[in-house]
């Protein structure tokens, strides 16, 4: 940065904005209401940086001595020094070595991790309209420097500090920034004197959401030199641990606990065995740290960014690790119609009016779109222009002068038309709202009703048009009086096609034991209508109006709500009270995407927001679907049941095979025979079955039954009594067979002979217990027709690396004498076949019994 450069951003960090009127704030950033030129604005972008918040992050040297920095790589150190000591220089350099991969493994994984999540956030990238050049564009906000103008709208996160130039019914929620939960209203005079962030009701300020209304702002300051940026910068980045890592981190916990306690038992009684300390010590260590599966953290780490990554490559972004285990638990999905189940492209369908004309009823509804800016945001404003376009409607150039957003609290949005000394206000809404505010005769009213019966029953979404001539503009809707009565044009019906593959989606869901509710704000008898054609409901009953809950008790609700498949004329508060009630029997997901659905959303088990929705809403959720479908959420939800079963798979594995091990060492020594492996030997058998293996069976496709049983709870054990059974019976087979093994060919050769015979059927019983386990219930040879090309490679690189053990020049290293091929042959039969005969018989159990498949 030149001095001249410092010198202007040193200045603009001091400016106090609020204190500036709309022209000082233009002049002092040497900008103006047109928008910057290009070529300045990238002067200001290479002066002032990109538009985005540093976190200050983990140094690389604290990153370099991570895979060291832990109790198992200090006592591989201690084992590898007493080596030295007693010149046992080969086996030292060997436990190095393992160190080694182990670190660079470490490495690959962790590095590779922060790659595929750094990927995984561009696709959460804010788009912010601003003006260049005189005209509007849609710019990252990355991208934004000071001067620029933009323009914010209702449900849109403020992207840099900035002054408000113009506003419109403008409330801001600011609680991320200043902790006050009410929403701030936002004006566009000066201030004086010293204010505090939040009495600082002229300014926008970065991270804070548009809860209604409109502005248009200049910015004053971006990246780490805003409000919050400033607050962000004092903190590091904390990863959080998702339910299932820290379900495996208090196990293993617990099984260092019980190795601590074998250890020393083992030290003891190698020692009363007549084994020399030394020995007995580095035998100790290698057996402790072979016992715990102190990999599996990273592994771990590894596999749910995995399938985070495969997730947002089928539409779904999981913006939280904590999601993908509750995915899979989902009981029931409470999802919205339009956009999720529907295609989001409304068309119009009908039109009827009481008196005037269609002509009349078009001109109104014409003038009742939001023209806000070049691009139309809401999809019911883009088919009513598409419609009147085609009527060849046409309305004048100068625009409305007043926009009034859509106001819940009357179920309308309009525009206010200056026409000479008056003012027309243009409205559209729910047909009820619009109907009891109109001027309408019994006869007419009646008239009206029977009308909006008969085009929702249809199918149709039904939006009702008025108008209202006035002697004053007015900047929202409640400063209408009562006695101002709306003169009522007629209705537009609408319908939004329905997604072909979100009945099949639902279907799906049912059969995974997830109850589908559809939440929508439609008329009853349209919901129905759709209802009954999503497969979703039967029967009338199965609807519930949502108008009746404000005379219902929650109590009345609860009794009720579990026969209930779609609601009706839904606000957001019965949104969330629907959710509130669901949660007590269920664990929910909630779909969004408006800035009034934000409490649902917060307040689900998993928030699910649409790509198209409201940023606000996309910041709430759990999950953001970037395609607005339903079936994306099945996706998730199977994704998320496979890689939870993949984590209980290697888990299962890496306690069965290193549990086998440990039973092995300590058989041996209770029987009082010789220890079947040397130390070096036990670190080679796991480098070569568990690092190579435990990450490509985490990376197993998924079972066909994922989606045919009924979910788990989230409290759930990792491993229930059934899969614990199994793994005991498989460590007590792999350490019968090790010692079996060891005994008969010593005794027919000697104790060399016999230990390189029982290390070879030890690995190879521990790569045939990872093709067994890559399935629950399903049968190893139904599984072999499922294709794991990383399992495949893992293996390659296990059989690889043992080969140069037994056959290559790596033998004498680990003290692997020469064996006759027919006695390994034998051996490495008995490894394969036993362990498929336990897999396959305690699956066979598990079917037939249980009833999995």
């Amino acid at each position: 940065m030149t001095p001249t450069k410092g010198v202007i951003f040193v200045i603009i960090l001091l400016m106090l904005f609020y204190t500036k009127t709309i022209k000082q704030t233009l002049d002092e950033l040497d900008a103006n209401d047109k928008g910057l030129a290009a070529s300045d604005a990238q002067e200001r972008l290479d002066t002032y940086g990109p538009n985005a918040i540093r976190v200050e992050g983990e140094p690389l040297w604290r990153k370099l001595i991570e895979p060291f920095a832990n109790v198992f790589m200090l006592v591989l150190f201690i084992a590898a020094l007493i080596s030295f000591y007693h010149q046992s220089y080969l086996d030292a350099i060997i436990i190095l070595v393992i160190m080694a991969a182990s670190a660079c493994i470490y490495y690959v994984q962790r590095f590779s991790t922060e790659r595929i999540l750094r990927s995984l956030k561009k696709h959460d990238n804010q788009l912010i309209e601003t003006l260049r050049d005189g005209k509007t564009v849609s710019i990252d906000a990355s991208e934004l420097v000071p001067g620029d103008v933009i323009f914010i709208a209702e449900g849109e996160k403020i992207p840099a500090d900035a002054r408000v130039l113009v506003a419109n019914s403008l409330r801001v929620d600011e609680a991320q920034l200043t902790g006050e939960s009410e929403p701030i209203n936002k004006q566009t005079d000066a201030l004086r004197g010293n204010k505090e962030v939040y009495e600082q009701s002229n300014m926008l300020f970065q991270g804070s959401f548009v809860v209604s209304g409109e502005a248009t702002a200049i910015v004053t300051t971006t990246g780490n030199n805003t409000e919050f940026g400033r607050l962000a910068a004092l903190t590091k980045n904390n990863d959080v641990v998702s339910p299932v890592q820290k379900k495996i981190d208090k196990l293993l916990s617990q099984i260092i606990a019980v190795v601590a306690v074998l250890a020393v038992f083992a030290l003891g009684l190698s020692l009363f065995r007549g084994v020399e300390f030394s020995e007995s010590l580095r035998f100790v260590i290698a057996l402790s740290v072979s016992a715990v599966p102190e990999s599996l953290p990273v592994a771990i780490s590894v596999v749910l960014v995995l399938g985070m990554r495969r997730m947002a490559a089928k539409k779904a972004l999981v913006r939280t690790m904590r999601a993908i285990e509750t995915l899979g638990a989902i009981t029931t999905i409470a999802t919205d119609k339009t956009g999720t189940l529907t295609k989001n492209k409304l068309t119009v369908q009908q039109t009827w009016q009481l008196d005037g004309g269609e002509k009349l009823l078009l001109e109104t509804l014409a003038k009742t779109i939001n023209h806000r800016s070049q691009k139309l945001h809401d999809p019911l404003d883009s088919a009513f222009q598409e419609f009147t376009t085609q009527k060849k409607i046409t309305i004048p150039r100068q625009g409305a002068a007043v926009t009034l957003p859509f106001d819940q609290s009357v179920a309308m949005s309009g525009n206010i038309w200056h026409h000479g000394s008056d003012y027309d206000l243009f409205v559209k809404g729910a047909p009820e709202h619009i109907i009891a505010r109109s001027d309408l005769t019994e006869n007419e009213r009646e008239k009206a009703t029977v009308q909006l019966q008969h085009m929702t029953g249809e199918g149709l979404r039904v939006i009702a048009v008025a108008s209202l001539r006035m002697k004053r503009s007015i900047s929202r809707f409640n400063e209408l009086q009562k006695n101002e009565k709306l003169q009522f044009r007629g209705f537009i019906g609408v319908a939004d096609i329905l997604r072909p593959e979100a009945k099949r989606a639902i279907q799906t869901a049912t059969k995974a034991g997830v109850t589908v509710r559809m939440i929508t704000g439609d008329h009853f008898e349209t919901a129905y209508h759709i209802g009954k054609q999503l497969g979703m409901v039967e029967r009338r009953d199965q609807v519930f109006d949502s108008r009746r809950m404000s005379v219902m008790s929650d109590e009345e609700i609860e009794k009720i709500i579990g026969t209930i498949r779609v609601f009706s004329r839904v606000i957001p508060e019965h949104k969330y009270r629907i959710l509130t009630l669901l949660k007590k029997n269920n664990i929910t997901a909630m779909t969004g995407d408006g800035v009034n659905d934000v409490p649902a959303l917060s307040n689900a088990h998993v928030g699910v927001a649409m790509g198209s929705g409201a940023p606000i809403a996309k910041d709430a959720g759990d999950i953001i679907l970037l395609d607005d479908n339903f079936k994306s959420i099945i996706d998730a939800m199977r994704e998320g049941r496979t890689i939870v079963s993949n984590i209980r798979r290697m888990l299962l594995y890496l306690l069965s095979t290193n549990t086998g091990e440990v039973i092995t060492m300590l058989g041996a020594l209770l029987i009082g025979v010789p220890v079947p492996l040397m130390p070096v030997q036990i670190l080679w058998v796991n480098l070569v079955t568990d690092t190579s293996m435990v990450i490509p069976i985490g990376l197993e496709p998924g079972e066909k039954t994922n989606m045919a049983q009924k979910p788990l709870p989230p409290n759930a054990p990792i491993l229930n009594k059934f899969m614990v059974s199994r793994m005991v019976l498989i460590a007590l087979m792999i350490a019968g067979l090790t010692l079996g093994l060891y005994i008969a060919y010593s005794n027919a050769h000697d104790h060399e002979y016999g230990r390189t015979i029982a290390f070879s059927a030890l690995v190879v019983m521990q790569w045939s217990s990872a093709f067994c386990v890559r399935s629950d219930y399903e049968s190893l040879f139904k599984r072999l027709r499922v294709f794991n090309g990383k399992f495949y490679a893992g293996l390659a690189v296990g059989m690889s690396l043992q080969a140069l053990v037994i056959f290559g020049p790596l033998g004498p290293l680990l003290h692997i004498t020469p064996v006759a091929l027919h006695d390994l042959l034998i051996s490495g039969a008995l490894a394969v076949i036993l362990p498929v005969l336990l897999f396959e018989t305690h699956k066979f159990i598990g079917r037939r019994y249980f009833k999995r498949i």
